[in-house]
This record gives C-alpha cells, structure tokens and sequence, in this order.
C-alpha cells in the first residue's frame, strides 16, 4: 500500500477519534441546537453531512450502498432537528462508515488513481483527487462543530482532546497510524 494512502487512513481514524470526543458530553437536544442564532447548521447536521460524504466516498471506491443521508444531508439546509436520527445512532453510523472506508482505502489499489466518473466537486480530475478532497471536507466540519460548541458556550475541541490525552492513551498516535 502506499504511503500517502496510509496518511489519509490515518487521518480519518484521527478524525473519527476527535469527533467522537467532540460530542462526548452532548445530548440530542444540544446535538440538534442550531448554531447562527438558529439559522446556521446543528452538530447533529453537520454529522448526517459527514455520514453521507462517508457513503459517497465508499462508491468511489467500488463499495456503492443506498444513502439514507441524502434526502435531509446533502443540499438539504439544516433544521431544527426533530426529525434527524438521534446523536447516538448518528455518531455510530458515523464510526461504522469510518470504518469501512479506512478498509476501502487499504483495498483500493489502483482505483485511486482511475479518472472521475463525472466532474468531482470541485473538478477534481482523479478519484485520488476527490478522497483528498472530501478528507479535507471532513476536517473542515469538525471544526464547524468545534465552533458550534464554543458558540454553546462549551469546551473547544482542542481542549476536550488535550483532557482526553491526558487521562487516556488508548488512541494510536496519527504516526502509529499511518505506519499500519
């Protein structure tokens, strides 16, 4: 397997690890509290998001599935909440989608490098190219919902992960990772 794909399997368990501690101290209600003054997404959202780029991901890889996320998750605007899935089963949808798509990366072999099946959200030109772009996609909602929490009035991220490094070393470190 090559080393860059290692990377980006490493980045998605960190990412998985970070979220799951993200939202370790969060109820439904909280989870589905809009951010913006209440015009702006809900973590709860923002997860659904995530849960259904996991899937679109998952069918640039050869592993096509249907997508209950799409109707409410994908141009879909946030609303209030009650009709999401509830914070638990999202955030298991989620790890479980983590997952499988750290197992299609490691499988992928020269799928990676195939053309785009149509343009790729912003054009990208390579399957490769579009992973990396919904990788970083990814990233960039988690810090969505680090600003949901403190806009809450809660802990930031960074703080929760610190506490967390603190008092646990059951997570691999992003270089044991990408090792294997």
């Amino acid at each position: 397997m090559d080393a860059s794909i290692r990377t980006v399997i490493a980045l998605h368990g960190v990412s998985n690890g970070i979220l799951a501690t993200s939202i370790g101290d969060l109820t439904d209600q909280s989870a589905k509290a809009r951010s913006r003054g209440g015009a702006g997404p809900s973590i709860a959202w923002t997860i659904g998001h995530l849960c259904h780029y996991k899937i679109k991901m998952l069918a640039l890889l050869g592993q096509p599935r249907e997508n209950p996320f799409t109707t409410q998750f994908e141009h879909t605007p946030a609303s209030d909440g009650s009709d999401y899935p509830s914070l638990s089963d999202l955030a298991a949808s989620l790890a479980a989608l983590n997952e499988d798509v750290r197992a299609a990366l490691a499988s992928s072999g020269d799928r990676l490098e195939a053309p785009m099946p149509g343009a790729g959200p912003h054009d990208e030109k390579s399957i490769l190219d579009t992973i990396l772009f919904l990788t970083w996609h990814e990233a960039y909602h988690i810090g969505a919902i680090g600003a949901i929490r403190r806009d809450q009035g809660r802990k930031g991220i960074a703080e929760l992960v610190r506490e967390s490094s603190a008092t646990s070393s059951r997570e691999p470190s992003i270089a044991s990772s990408a090792r294997g």
